[in-house]
């Protein structure tokens, strides 16, 4: 396991928004890409970023501001479609609420993964 597989990391979602919070420390065990993909797997019930080197026109990749990933902000992401799809998966999402889900990096398939499980709510 490389060591970068050790280091836990985390993702927020602000249901109201529809913002999908990607924090740096995340990006950057990713190897600072230029573009990400949004994937759900409603059977795992896990939500990944993968790391891509290009966008793909009808999926949900995005660009990475490299300004921002050198500031110390966040990445900060509007998808109301992924947001609703994360719904379809659980029940457990209110409308107007956040919340913070904990993952873990794979560098061998360029992902950060992050389970269900750990979804919980931090405000609203």
């Amino acid at each position: 396991m490389r060591e970068t597989e050790n280091n836990p990391v985390s993702l927020s979602l602000d249901m109201k928004k529809n913002r999908i919070r990607i924090h740096k420390a995340t990006l950057h065990l990713l190897g600072d890409p230029l573009y990400i993909q949004l994937l759900v797997n409603p059977e795992e019930r896990i939500v990944a970023i993968r790391s891509v080197e290009r966008s793909v026109s009808g999926d949900q990749t995005h660009k990475v501001s490299q300004k921002t990933l050198h500031s110390s902000n966040s990445i900060e992401i509007y998808s109301r479609s992924f947001i609703d799809k994360l719904r379809s998966v659980t029940d457990n999402l209110g409308d107007d609420s956040l919340y913070r889900m904990e993952g873990k990096v794979i560098s061998s398939e360029n992902l950060a993964v992050f389970s269900f499980r750990t979804l919980r709510r931090t405000g609203s």
